[in-house]
């Protein structure tokens, strides 16, 4: 049986929904997250949401935000696919999909676009796919597909065809910072030799 609602009508009537059951969401994700998110609630907004409960999915639509602890997306469709109950998969697209994510508190966020956003929970891979950029303190990743493997903290990028507009992987690694300049050791000028009082 299919559910669905909408609200067609912004900002008033757009449909907040908060999915206290899915806190596990991205509990698995422990590598690209901070501790505290996984145990945060998920907030999910959009103008329509549409649950199909005999395939297990629902499908947000329109301008939908999503956010726990300091993971964002933003995506014109986002579908979440149960399995048992249990997130499987979740698909964001748009033009494009965005999300941003701090993995420890004394790191900068990893922020990631491409057009389609593809999160498989259980395998805990991320996938990018059509102009995908990830970016994290200064380092630039971009190419047509990047595969995150998030258990073992690997990231593979691949070019599309020169008609894709991404024919070649392109990274950008920042210079070093350079260490504050060593200061000079002080130089200590001796005291003036005093006049010989005994000298005639």
């Amino acid at each position: 049986m299919s559910h669905a609602f909408s609200a067609p009508c912004r900002p008033w009537l757009r449909a907040v929904t908060l999915f206290a059951g899915l806190a596990g969401l991205l509990s698995s994700v422990a590598a690209l997250a901070l501790p505290e998110d996984r145990d945060q609630a998920i907030y999910i907004q959009s103008d329509r949401a549409e649950r199909d409960e005999r395939k297990g999915t629902t499908v947000y639509t329109g301008d939908v935000e999503i956010d726990q602890g300091s993971l964002h997306i933003s995506a014109e469709r986002v579908t979440i696919r149960s399995t048992d109950d249990e997130v499987s998969e979740i698909v964001a697209t748009g033009s494009p999909a965005k999300m941003h994510q701090k993995p420890a508190v004394d790191r900068e966020p990893v922020y990631a676009r491409a057009r389609n956003i593809q999160y498989d929970v259980k395998g805990e891979v991320l996938t990018l796919l059509e102009k995908a950029t990830v970016t994290q303190e200064g380092s630039t990743v971009t190419g047509e597909r990047i595969v995150y493997y998030i258990k073992e903290q690997r990231v593979k990028a691949s070019a599309g065809s020169a008609a894709s507009g991404q024919p070649r992987v392109e990274t950008i690694i920042p210079p070093r910072r350079n260490s504050a300049p060593e200061t000079a050791p002080e130089t200590v000028t001796p005291p003036a030799a005093s006049p010989d009082n005994g000298a005639s």
